[in-house]
């Protein structure tokens, strides 16, 4: 319910998403107040205090939930499922244009359980309102399963090479852990609480202007800036300033040379919009096809991935089917066996879901095998970058098909089947796979403790996906998603969708030339920066960087990354590890003390029933 009201609204509208950044500060904040009321029974009550790893569970379990029920994930589901008989009309003709191109056993029709639904003051518990949902709500929580249980057995099979082989940092969970491993010298520590009354007290600040304007405002937020209206530089657009603390904290715990490439490539990008500026092409042009550079780039990283953990893969096979190597992955979440064929049933029932939701199958293969590569790859981007947004708008597989061969190749339920799970692929800045990795990290190599975090996060993925459907349609149906109660993604993703689909079936789409070579050169650019990166040691520029470089999320967070890196090479300098060590105890408290207080303006707003202060974005 902290989720829906602050993404989605109810009594008033919200621009509060937990769900946008990682960490989720919405996790987070539970972490601490947990951790806060352990301290003493770890002291005077010993026996009922929970041990660090309960403690960690419980926080993995929150960010996986949380990640499902996300407006950016299965609350756009819930939004999308009776958009398109609601608002047929005379004017748009979607019920005879649609006849024939969704799947209607995916979605819901009555329309007397839609009115209530969209104008509210009623309620989802009567027989009349919750029927027409059923069938649906049933057919998409296993797909859903499904789709969760593909990326745990992804997870396993991966955990072994990234984390203990290649070591990668995860940056995002250095704050959870850092709380539960000593949490009494965590919470004595003078520096946490300085950066922790810095970032606490403007957060408070900016909290009270907003209540009452006289206060004064302390500017942290994104603002946009024209760099120039006229002449050549026009073509360098806007930059957005922000100084985020939880950005320039995680900038402090990022590698070096990958939070440099972040903001070295996001330069690069506005300085190829001047190029393009300067060489005449007119603004509405689509060139340079940034988007399709970063897909291409992707798909290269994947490749590159792929083929450095072959040896790996082969020993996962070999560990699995081979009857010499019984108990080589006892400490694995799940035996590889069971992640292997767990993959494959996934799979296929997902391939066959789509099939039946009007896909043709070929089509299907393609579209999950580019799904899975970018799941994989936003995977990556966080356990080895810590880069906390990863949104990739217009990124995911349906929009990439369409703009490489056009809509021609595909027939109307192909394009509706497209439509329909526009949900998982309108953007990723939720996607729960990152979580289940990230915990499987923070559980460490011990056998048991892996294989207790795995059924958490499994348990705690099978939860969320029927508490959305209730926490949404329940919301939904008192305030009416209709209404001005909510902001414009109750009923803004089924315009998308469904608008989209009206457009393909008026007025198909061919391929174009311009995104094709767009993607090949990003493949391109993205294989070279691996192979320099392999041949010279402490090459700066990563490929991962040239890929999220277009991204809102670079757009939002350039300057932070860009500041907390510039301290960390600072102290790096001056003290050493040594005093990089004492200086991360500052910047965990500075992304503290920012969630804490920010956290805390939320849920007195939706306590209250009133609009608050939102620190992001």
């Amino acid at each position: 319910m902290w989720i829906f009201g602050g993404e989605m609204g109810g009594a008033v509208q919200r621009y509060t998403f937990a769900t946008w950044a990682a960490p989720f500060y919405n996790a987070v904040y539970i972490l601490l107040v947990l951790c806060l009321i352990n301290l003493p029974l770890r002291k005077h009550l010993p026996a009922f205090a929970l041990n660090g790893l309960e403690l960690l569970a419980i926080y993995a379990m929150v960010s996986v939930g949380s990640a499902i029920i996300s407006s950016d994930l299965q609350g756009i589901l819930v939004t999308l499922m009776g958009h398109s008989t609601y608002f047929a009309d005379e004017t748009n003709n979607w019920d005879q244009l649609f006849r024939g191109s969704l799947p209607n056993w995916l979605l819901v029709t009555d329309r007397t359980s839609l009115l209530a639904y969209y104008r509210g003051n009623s309620t989802f518990f009567v027989p009349e309102n919750y029927g027409p949902w059923l069938k649906p709500i049933v057919a998409w929580t296993l797909f859903i399963w499904a789709l969760l249980l593909m990326m745990l057995c992804v997870n396993t099979i991966l955990r072994k090479a990234w984390v203990e082989r290649e070591r990668l940092t995860f940056p995002i969970v250095a704050l959870p852990v850092a709380m539960t491993e000593q949490p009494e010298s965590f919470f004595k520590n003078k520096l946490m609480w300085v950066g922790f009354t810095i970032a606490g007290l403007i957060t408070l600040v900016n909290g009270l202007n907003y209540l009452y304007p006289n206060v004064p405002y302390i500017p942290i937020k994104r603002v946009d800036y024209q760099i120039a209206t006229s002449g050549p530089l026009v073509g360098l657009g806007k930059v957005r300033i922000a100084f985020y603390f939880f950005a320039i904290s995680l900038g402090f715990l990022m590698p070096l040379a990958l939070s440099f490439s972040l903001y070295a490539f996001y330069f690069l990008y506005k300085l190829e919009g001047l190029a393009v500026n300067l060489l005449g092409v007119p603004p509405e042009s689509k060139f340079p096809y940034t988007t399709s550079q970063s897909f291409g780039a992707y798909m290269a990283i994947f490749f590159v991935a792929v083929w450095g953990l072959r040896g790996h893969l082969k020993e996962v096979w070999r560990i699995a089917f081979s009857p010499d190597a019984a108990g080589e992955d006892a400490a694995e979440p799940m035996r590889y066996r069971n992640a292997i064929i767990g993959f494959g049933i996934s799979s296929i029932f997902m391939l066959l879901f789509a099939k039946y939701a009007g896909m043709k199958p070929q089509v299907a293969i393609i579209f999950f095998a580019i799904y899975l590569a970018l799941v994989v790859m936003i995977t990556r981007i966080r356990s080895e970058f810590g880069f906390p947004v990863h949104d990739m708008h217009n990124t995911g597989p349906d929009q990439t098909l369409v703009r490489l061969t056009g809509t021609l190749p595909y027939d109307r339920p192909t394009l509706g089947a497209f439509s329909v799970f526009w949900w998982m692929n309108r953007v990723f800045r939720s996607n729960p796979m990152p979580h289940q990795l990230e915990a499987m990290k923070m559980a460490g190599n011990d056998s048991s403790a892996q294989r207790s975090m795995f059924k958490a996060v499994l348990l705690a993925g099978m939860i969320a996906v029927p508490v959305c459907f209730v926490v949404y349609l329940s919301g939904f149906y008192r305030y009416g998603a209709a209404t001005a109660n909510f902001n414009n993604w109750s009923t803004g993703y089924g315009r998308e969708a469904f608008g989209r689909l009206e457009n393909w079936i008026l007025s198909p789409v061919r391929a174009d030339a311009g995104e094709q070579m767009a993607t090949v050169f990003g493949f391109a650019v993205a294989l070279a920066l691996a192979a320099l990166r392999r041949q010279f040691a402490g090459f700066p520029l990563h490929p991962l960087a040239y890929a999220v470089a277009p991204s809102w999320g670079v757009m939002n967070l350039w300057l932070p990354i860009m500041i907390g890196s510039w301290c960390k090479a600072g102290v790096l300098r001056g003290s050493g590890l040594q005093g990089y060590r004492k200086a991360v105890m500052l910047f965990f408290g500075l992304m503290l003390g920012e969630f804490a207080v920010g956290c805390s303006w939320t849920i007195y707003g939706l306590i209250r029933g009133i609009s608050t202060y939102d620190f992001w974005p």
